[in-house]
């Protein structure tokens, strides 16, 4: 077949070698349909793409309203991406296809739900890590993210402090895979606990989570996590509100936001995301790529524990 040149893909597209070697090294100027083409002929030809130095990061995000996670997430991939003298930029799921008009060395996706950003592979030959987003897993996309199963750290934790009716308060699950892994765990712990899955647990946008306290109370739970950073200290007010002593009648726990756990009376024990060792080991991997080449690996960071006053002593 011989080997795959910039002008034997010119030809096979009936396209201008000039255009074709724009596209190939990430330059403007070239429409995307176009540009598509030639990196799709580019791909299956075989052809060995040469080597890129915008020093430029795109990051993927859902849109541009951070929190919970998204605010300390961000802050902590900056600083590693320019301890490495790489620039980030930081582009809305809305406007992916700008990425074709640009220049970048690599992608990092914190793109949590299915969409376009599965079609990436495809269209950019750049290396490209998912951040916290499992679905990436099946579409070829590296994976850096949480441990799979850290949410048992903080299920098996209350059960310890003499919590026997644990209640979930989870995220929507609808093309979300990180809910969906939270959700199964919560699930093996209720088998292994004895406890009633679908009546002990709820799954909820963040405007509806004072909705659940009826469905906690009705539980019986005398336990709670919350599997969001926004979720905890909203639902605790409402406990607060409904006379609900905390952490006497229901102890409560919930993802680490270091500002609103630690502003809530009683300080809320959490779970925290390593949210510096995955930048860094997001950060770790995508250069390996871009620099040595070396294929993108998965890797899953442990949670930590922060142990505060809302979860009572164990006896």
């Amino acid at each position: 077949m011989g080997k795959a040149t910039i002008r034997s893909i010119a030809k096979k597209l009936n396209i201008a070698p000039a255009t074709v070697h724009r596209a190939l090294s990430g330059c403007g100027s070239v429409a995307l349909s176009t540009r598509r083409r030639i990196i799709r002929c580019a791909n299956e030809s075989g052809y060995i793409l040469p080597e890129r130095n915008s020093r430029n990061i795109a990051v993927l995000v859902p849109h541009f309203r951070f929190y919970g996670y998204m605010t300390p997430m961000l802050s902590a991939l900056e600083n590693v991406l320019h301890e490495h003298h790489y620039h980030l930029q930081l582009i809305p799921e809305a406007d992916i296809d700008v990425l074709g008009d640009h220049m970048f060395d690599g992608i990092i996706s914190m793109v949590w739900q299915e969409g376009k950003v599965l079609t990436l592979p495809r269209e950019y030959p750049i290396p490209i890590v998912s951040l916290n987003s499992a679905f990436s897993v099946s579409e070829n996309i590296s994976l850096v993210a949480s441990a799979k199963h850290g949410i048992l750290l903080a299920l098996n934790y209350l059960k310890h402090h003499n919590c026997r009716r644990v209640f979930f308060v989870g995220t929507l699950t609808e093309k979300n895979p990180i809910a969906l892994e939270r959700l199964a765990d919560f699930r093996q712990f209720c088998l292994e606990n004895s406890l009633d899955f679908d009546r002990m647990h709820r799954s909820v946008a963040a405007a509806e989570v004072e909705s659940v306290l009826p469905d906690i109370l009705s539980a019986g739970a005398d336990g709670v996590f919350c599997a969001s950073e926004t979720f905890a200290s909203r639902l605790g007010k409402a406990m607060l509100k409904h006379g609900i002593a905390i952490p006497e009648d229901i102890s409560l726990m919930g993802m680490e936001d270091e500002v609103s756990n630690t502003s809530f009376s009683p300080p809320i024990t959490a779970i925290r995301q390593d949210f510096e060792k995955l930048a860094q080991c997001t950060v770790e991997v995508l250069i390996q790529a871009i620099e040595k080449r070396i294929p993108v690996k998965n890797i899953r960071v442990p949670y930590t524990l922060i142990e505060r006053a809302s979860v009572r002593k164990k006896d």
